[in-house]
Parts: structure tokens; sequence; C-alpha cells
């Protein structure tokens, strides 16, 4: 059960960022290069791409990232793999759904490729200290009542 919460919270976490860094594209077209705001949108099969990229990049974070008895060396290897493995997922996933045609849309895919990767693991480092500390608190609390 464990394992699948985790996929659940990874899969929401980076759909979320996608979404997050295409809303931030569309600006940055809009502000910077003059498209028009409202001609922007969104269609089921993007939405659809979004949550399948979401879904199948957790999976990677559970097979090499849940071991916990890692030397950090090690940890820091699987880290970089990871981080090159899900990018090479992301590139495929975006050719395949037509994310980008050009080279300037897929330099602006690489980019928010890298904020999503580094907010994702922002947010759960977030997440795990603050489970940690509710668990930690329920222990103090047990222990204050013996």
């Amino acid at each position: 059960m464990n394992k699948l919460k985790l996929w659940l919270e990874q899969t929401m976490m980076i759909s979320f960022a996608i979404l997050v860094g295409i809303i931030l594209e569309g600006v940055v077209y809009c502000v910077f290069m003059g498209d028009d705001l409202a001609s922007f949108n969104l269609t089921w099969m993007q939405l659809l791409s979004v949550v399948l990229t979401g879904a199948v990049c957790s999976v990677p974070t559970l097979i090499w990232l849940t071991d916990n008895d890692l030397p950090k060396s090690k940890f820091i290897v699987r880290l970089i793999l990871h981080c090159i493995g899900l990018y090479a997922i992301v590139s495929l996933f975006g050719w395949f759904f037509k994310w980008y045609v050009h080279i300037d849309g897929f330099i602006m895919m690489t980019v928010i490729y890298f904020l999503v990767y580094v907010f994702v693991w922002i947010v759960t480092l977030w997440f795990h200290k603050r489970e940690e500390s509710k668990i930690n608190k329920a222990l103090d609390d047990i222990r204050d009542e013996e």
C-alpha cells in the first residue's frame, strides 16, 4: 500500500507540475513572443498525455529511489540515472504526443522538465518531513502518557 501511495503522490505532483509548466510556457510565449493568450487551448489528448507522463515517470521512482539503505554515493548515482531516465521518458512522450515540433519547443520542454523535476523533489521532501513530524509528535504524545 505504501508504494501505491507513493506512486499516486508522485503521479499527482508530476502531472500538476507539468500543467503549471504548460501555463508558464503559454505566458512566456504571450509576453515575450506576442502570441495571443486567447488562442491557447489544451485538447483532451494533451491532458491525457500529461497524466500518462506523470504515471509513467512515477514508476522509475519506485524502482530506483525507494531503497533507504543506500550509501550516499550510490544514491547520487541512482538520482542521476533517475533524472536522465525521466528526461528520456518525457522527451519520448513529448515527441509522441507532439508537445513540440521545432527545436525551440524542445528547448522549452527541456527547461520545463528540469523545473518540474526540482519542484517534485522539493514537494516530496516537504511531504515526507511533514509526515515524519506527525509520527514523531504522535510518539512523543504516547511517551508523555506513560
